[in-house]
């Protein structure tokens, strides 16, 4: 059973705007802040490495008609989004640690409160390995963004009922003998939500740390803010992975009622004279009708699944050279790629383009 999802933000209250938080004029204690960047730098590490709890079940037949199929594919990559949109988050609280703790080091914050962009930048196939310029905390890394970052969405495998008339006795028999060669359902998300859940209820105490060290001041409003909306994008993606995880658990729970009644419902090796007797039925229409009562149990799945997310993220970890490089995809497709454009699959790909670029704009602007 999943734990209890925490509510709105229980931490300061900073408003959007400089000196929000009520605390007039520049303040700030630089070990006790450096303190507090140090426990969130670690704890984008400690909870940023998913591998040990990743699991899936595996399907152990196969079904006869591509619908649950489909529907199976969708639930995996649904899992695999969950996963993206947790490591951006990671990632995000990691980068807000690493940013703090250089506001520690600076002297330019009452009149550049902005607080740029992550410094020296380490990437490798482990992720990113922040600097550490003080030489005071263990080598550590946390993941770097993904193709969703910072305000992406990604759709979901598409899901078609196509129906049971068309299947045989013979074909349902056949499949059911062939186990699924997919990926699996993931049973992870109540793990997953778990180390989500202790995340959100981390983020407000660092926050209360920061503001109690004492750090006041536009920097530390802005912080604030970047703190309270990656708790935000928590608590939505917490949420949207439990609605998921109930999706997963029905359909194991369909998938197993299809296994323990598929022989004694479609009984496709009835004898002739019992085809008789029960009144001309036949191994293709109990087939049919047995596939027609899981299909609308698999109906009820599909109609759980939530729709497909959207990040919100801060966009602490955009940098020039981001920024750079997606003005000139935008432009390219303007100049180079009208054809793709006039596809509605091109347009949408050049609108979620769009959108990226004014995400980091608004980052760049608010954050540097």
């Amino acid at each position: 059973m999943s734990p209890e999802i925490p509510g709105p933000w229980p931490g300061p209250d900073y408003a959007a705007g400089a000196n929000g938080s009520g605390n007039d004029g520049f303040e700030i204690d630089r070990r006790g802040v450096r303190a507090v960047s140090g426990k969130l730098i670690q704890l984008a590490h400690d909870e940023g490495d998913d591998s040990a709890i990743i699991t899936h079940t595996r399907l152990r037949m196969g079904f006869p008609w591509e619908f649950p199929n489909d529907l199976a594919r969708c639930l995996h990559g649904a899992g695999l989004s969950v996963r993206i949109f947790r490591s951006d988050l990671h990632a995000e609280i990691g980068t807000a640690g690493v940013l703090i703790e250089r506001a520690c080091t600076r002297y330019d914050l009452v009149d550049n409160p902005r607080l740029g962009d992550m410094p020296f930048l380490e990437a490798g196939s482990e992720g990113v390995r922040p600097p550490d310029r003080l030489g005071e905390r263990p080598s550590i890394h946390f993941g770097g963004p993904s193709r969703l970052y910072p305000n992406g969405s990604e759709p979901l495998p598409l899901v078609v009922d196509d129906g049971v008339e068309r299947v045989t006795a013979e074909m349902a028999v056949t499949s059911f003998y062939q186990p699924s060669t997919g990926d699996g359902i993931p049973t992870y998300l109540e793990q997953m939500i778990s180390s989500l859940v202790e995340v959100a209820n981390t983020l407000p105490l660092r926050a209360q740390d920061l503001h109690d060290a004492p750090w006041s001041g536009e920097a530390a409003d802005l912080t604030q803010r970047a703190l309270r909306q990656i708790y935000e994008n928590v608590i939505y993606l917490a949420t949207w992975a439990d609605t998921l995880n109930a999706a997963c658990r029905r359909f194991l729970e369909v998938v197993d009622w299809y296994v323990t009644n598929f022989h004694e419902m479609v009984d496709p090796n009835r004898r002739y004279w019992d085809e008789l007797l029960d009144l001309g039925s036949t191994a293709d229409s109990r087939t049919r009708s047995f596939l027609r009562a899981a299909n609308l149990q698999f109906l009820e799945v599909l109609n759980m699944i939530p729709q497909p997310f959207t990040e919100n993220l801060p966009g602490l970890m955009v940098v020039d050279e981001d920024l750079e490089w997606t003005r000139h995809e935008v432009r390219w497709h303007q100049k180079y790629d009208s054809a793709a454009l006039n596809r509605l699959s091109g347009q949408m790909q050049f609108e979620e383009l769009q959108r990226r670029l004014e995400a980091q704009e608004a980052a760049e602007r608010t954050y540097g």
